[in-house]
């Protein structure tokens, strides 16, 4: 009876897990079709700028963020559940290919923002400063965890 119980939640838990996916995916259809759309009809009316665009373009890389936070949950959580190993260069590849696209949403964000401000009021440049500092410091933070965690990995392949 207790093995009967704890594979009706194990499946639930994986029907929660799907449906969350299927949801993610679908918000980030959505997202991708409305920046399609927006560019589109601001080109046929003729009143797309390069901000505009790049707004747009941020847009598809948040959505292509979702699909794979999507394609993690599936894969880690429903699909990869049962086996025991799971290789830790997967995760680190997969953990590190997530800040990459957040970094480049966090850049193209800023760089857009940076123009925008140097346009207008030079004075109120430090927000989008800031923005570009962070994204440095995320990729920075990327690439240590990178370091430390291969080190790791190979300290642990060298004492077995």
């Amino acid at each position: 009876m207790k093995q009967q119980t704890k594979q009706t939640i194990v499946n639930l838990s994986n029907f929660g897990y799907v449906a969350a996916c299927i949801v993610l995916y679908l918000i980030a259809l959505c997202i991708l079709g409305s920046a399609v759309w927006s560019i589109v009809s601001d080109m046929i009316s003729g009143t797309y700028t390069v901000y505009n665009i790049l707004d747009e373009v941020g847009l598809i890389v948040f959505s292509m963020a979702v699909i794979d936070v999507g394609k993690y949950l599936m894969l880690e959580e429903v699909i990869r559940k049962g086996s025991k190993v799971k290789p830790q260069s997967d995760t680190r590849k997969n953990i590190a290919k997530f800040g990459i696209i957040i970094v480049s949403a966090l850049s193209l964000e800023g760089l857009v923002l940076t123009i925008e401000v140097a346009k207008q009021d030079i004075s109120k440049i430090y927000y989008p400063v800031s923005v570009l500092l962070t994204a440095t410091v995320f990729i920075v933070g990327i690439g240590v965890y990178q370091l430390l965690s291969s080190r790791a990995e190979g300290k642990k392949e060298s004492q077995d």
